[in-house]
């Protein structure tokens, strides 16, 4: 207590060092636990159920799962399977109990108040299976998930239930329609279970039994080519996954034969389909293309928080290597007096150590403020269903470590150096000039690897400056300027689709005709919207038995292509015309010519979606490519068909384009919606522009956060810089001054000084630049449009680093210069 005490005064005796030093050290391991705090919500932490390890995926190869399939972010091909499997796989519960389930869009109406939500399907097991317990109520049970007899209840989602419902403790035993079906409320799920997929938190949970009247249209339970639910499973305690992976195996390929005795395509008859293998992935973590998808981003920036506190912990140890040149007549005092250099050493370590204190407890306060702008910039509902701003015990050990190790790194070479210090030394006037150029010239290799971290941070960040400025000069092929849009779905109030396309005809007509409105588009898949639809055609001298191409495809309004700006290069636009009555017809892009058709002309020709041989729908227009899905993506190849002639269609987005500020038209085009059917709720309410941000939004996160740690980093750098060329100006004041009496110009000494900024900052560069090549290899993936070896990024960055590192040496440059000799020739 007493050397803690002591170390105390010691720091008060010095408060700008020390607040400097806790304000570098409090960013550094702020930004690095709040960076942390998300890796380890998103990709670390397993889910929070009971006993996560015992829980595992059902995986099965996605190529041969051909026929209707339908996934989301809980995984792809691999990970769906069909109705008939899952109810197979559910009886055999030997050594694991297997459990189904999926998340879909829904109208949820409540209290007469419908709102757009998602709702998730699960199995009579599912609860149990993640050993969930109900906050009140009870759970979704085997007796409710009984297909054609089960019990029409629902268990609400707890944020959905705070948030929406106000948290009403009467909400039980109340209905619910989800759909336009009745279900009622049995129970709410506890406030730490939002499924198993993170970034995706449904608002209430059904028997999956019931999907077929949630989803008009698909009944999903009736054919073996229906590939959609998603499996996991709890082993049983002792077993092992490859025991019950061979365990599940056996009933897996009796289903897989039953298949192949049904289907007719080559893929099935082949002997690696009748081989396939079911297999079992580590389900502690859940499954989620979310995660995938900010696992490598999170990586990358952990690694940049890192760097941003090594040149934390490099200003740090410079500013306690000056503190000690100045104490060494102290400590060679207390040497005398019988203190051990083991004693010296640790008042210097506790010293680092509450300074690296004071600087964690900166920074869980700096950690909370990064957290909370980083969520607000994140957006989504995906930030809403797994982050939290408060750090969990996880999280504040993370902390606690990170400050004792950089206190000791930090602090371990000056407490080193102290303890050399004595008597006899410090009185030498000669001794105590090496020692203090010895410790000069440490503090400028530790400003050299300041100077190269930097370049190292600022290269990576221009690259994704420059990645985003092509993403948003990416010519989509589509006009987005003076469109808002928004969805509707009246399948999911139950409504029929003759019912939905009388919906869909009058909202067309009835937005056309307000005030300043000069085009409604429709469309069934939303631009930019990060959705794709596809299927499999035949064409004209395709066999019957051979493999039928697949293209994306989009079900579109009559003008289409006009009123969103795609350019008609042969044939006609979809009109008004194609109703369900007249022939079926068509229009591709150029991609789909290139690749189907060898960019013969295609006007004229004939494809069929149905039995071989039923070629029923003619191709009568060619557009000009245009992006389909997300800006990142190449314009795939699509063909468009009139959604008049879609007898299943329950949804579709409409393109309102007006000259009046969104603001204006929005209130206008709800106002009309609601006139039409007040219970169908509208989506995705935004301008195109603004959904086209979206679609990029992960790209602009990434690199707002590497230019705030690469700023940070140089800031920090250039402070290190200053303080090493300051204190090298105050520790050669008499040799500038006899300089400036011997007649040297001022101009001269300036550049003195400069020349060592200009070494510094040359072996940073020389070293800084090729590891920032060398490491750019990890970001590549993540750009648009520029190599990660880009050579004007490189000058631009060593640009940026030359003018903040020539104004940090500027100001003690300039003090040198101005030294007067006499003054100067007394200075010790």
């Amino acid at each position: 207590m007493r050397r803690i005490g002591y170390a105390c005064r010691s720091l008060a005796n010095a408060p700008l060092l020390s607040l400097v030093v806790i304000l570098s050290l409090g960013l550094g391991i702020g930004v690095n636990t709040a960076i942390f705090s998300l890796l380890h919500q998103v990709v670390l932490s397993a889910l929070p159920v009971p006993h996560p390890e015992q829980l595992v995926l059902l995986t099965s190869p996605g190529e041969f799962k051909n026929g209707r399939s339908s996934d989301d972010d809980s995984g792809g091909m691999d990970y769906i399977f069909n109705w008939r499997t899952f109810r197979e796989l559910e009886k055999h519960t030997e050594t694991a109990a297997v459990a189904g389930f999926r998340t879909f869009n829904s109208n949820i109406a409540f209290s007469r108040q419908t709102v757009s939500g998602s709702m998730m399907l699960v199995s009579g097991g599912y609860f149990a299976v993640m050993g969930g317990q109900p906050l009140m109520g009870r759970l979704i049970g085997s007796e409710d998930d009984v297909a054609g007899a089960g019990n029409p209840v629902a268990v609400l989602d707890y944020r959905y239930w705070r948030e929406k419902l106000g948290g009403e403790m009467d909400v039980l035993n109340q209905t619910v329609k989800v759909n336009g079906q009745p279900f009622t409320v049995v129970g709410i799920a506890p406030p730490s279970f939002t499924g198993s997929t993170v970034g995706s938190e449904p608002s209430l949970f059904l028997p999956m039994s019931f999907k077929p009247r949630l989803t008009e249209g698909w009944n999903g339970t009736d054919k073996l080519a229906d590939y959609w639910v998603y499996l996991l499973a709890r082993l049983k305690p002792g077993v092992t996954r490859q025991q019950a992976e061979a365990a599940l195996n056996g009933p897996y390929r009796a289903i897989v034969e039953e298949m192949a005795g049904v289907a007719k395509g080559r893929a099935e008859q082949s002997p690696r389909f009748r081989q396939q293998k079911l297999s079992l992935k580590d389900g502690s973590r859940g499954n989620s293309e979310f995660r995938e998808q900010y696992r490598s981003a999170l990586q990358i920036l952990i690694l940049a928080t890192a760097l941003v506190l090594l040149i934390a912990m490099a200003n740090a140890a410079n500013l306690l290597l000056a503190r000690s040149a100045e104490r060494r007549k102290e400590l060679a005092i207390r040497a005398a007096m019988g203190a051990g250099r083991g004693e010296l050493m640790g008042q210097f370590l506790t010293e680092a150590l509450l300074l690296a204190g004071a600087g964690g407890a900166a920074g869980l306060a700096v950690a909370g403020a990064t957290l909370k702008l980083l969520l607000a910039a994140w957006g989504g509902e995906a930030r809403d269903s797994f982050a939290s701003t408060g750090p969990d015990w996880q999280v504040l050990l993370f902390s606690l470590g990170l400050s004792l190790m950089t206190g000791l790194l930090f602090g371990l070479y000056p407490a080193w150096d102290a303890a050399r210090t004595s008597l006899g030394t410090t009185l030498s006037d000669a001794s105590a000039k090496a020692s203090s150029s010895r410790g000069a010239g440490l503090r400028r290799v530790l400003v050299c690897s300041q100077v190269t971290i930097s370049i190292i941070l600022l290269i990576p960040t221009g690259l994704f400056l420059k990645s985003l400025v092509n993403l948003m000069h990416v010519d989509l092929g589509i006009r987005t300027a003076n469109v808002v849009g928004f969805r509707i779905a009246p399948e999911w109030n139950g409504y029929t689709p003759l019912q939905s396309k009388a919906v869909f005809e009058r909202a067309e007509a009835e937005l056309a005709a307000i005030p300043g409105v000069s085009s409604v588009a429709a469309s069934s898949v939303p631009l930019i919207g990060d959705s794709n639809w596809g299927t499999s055609f035949q064409t004209e001298g395709l066999k019957p038995d051979a493999q039928r191409p697949n293209s994306k495809f989009d079900e579109v309004g009559p003008g289409f292509f006009g009123k969103a700006g795609i350019p008609l290069i042969a044939g006609r636009e979809i009109r008004e015309t194609d109703t369900a009555a007249a022939p079926k017809v068509m229009v591709v892009n150029e991609t789909f010519i290139k690749q189907f058709f060898g960019g013969r002309n295609p006007i004229g020709h004939r494809v069929g979606f149905g039995k071989a041989g039923d070629l029923d729908t003619e191709i009568v227009g060619v557009v000009k490519d245009s992006h389909y899905s997300s800006v990142r993506q190449q314009p795939p190849p699509v063909f468009y068909r009139p959604w008049r002639q879609d007898d299943n269609l329950g949804s579709i987005s409409f393109y309102v384009r007006s000259e009046l500020p969104a603001k204006q038209i929005v209130p206008q085009i709800r106002a009309v919606m609601r006139s039409i059917d007040r219970d169908v709720p509208l989506e995705d309410v935004r301008t195109l522009e603004e959904q086209v941000h979206y679609n990029i939004q992960s790209d602009e996160l990434i690199m707002r956060l590497a230019a705030a740690f690469a700023g940070l980093a140089t800031v920090l750098a250039m402070l290190g810089l200053y303080g090493v060329m300051a204190y090298g100006v105050a520790r050669r004041t008499r040799e500038i001054g006899i300089r400036l009496a011997l007649g040297a110009a001022p101009a001269r000494i300036r550049s003195m000084v400069m020349r060592e900024m200009v070494w510094i900052l040359s072996f940073g560069l020389g070293v800084g630049i090729p590891t920032a090549l060398v490491s750019t290899r990890l970001i590549e993936s993540r750009l648009f449009g520029v190599h990660g070896k880009d050579l004007t990024v490189v000058a631009g960055a060593s640009l940026v680093l030359a003018l903040t590192a020539a104004a940090a040496a500027y100001w003690p440059a300039r003090r040198a210069s101005r030294v007067n000799p006499l003054v100067a020739l007394r200075y010790e």
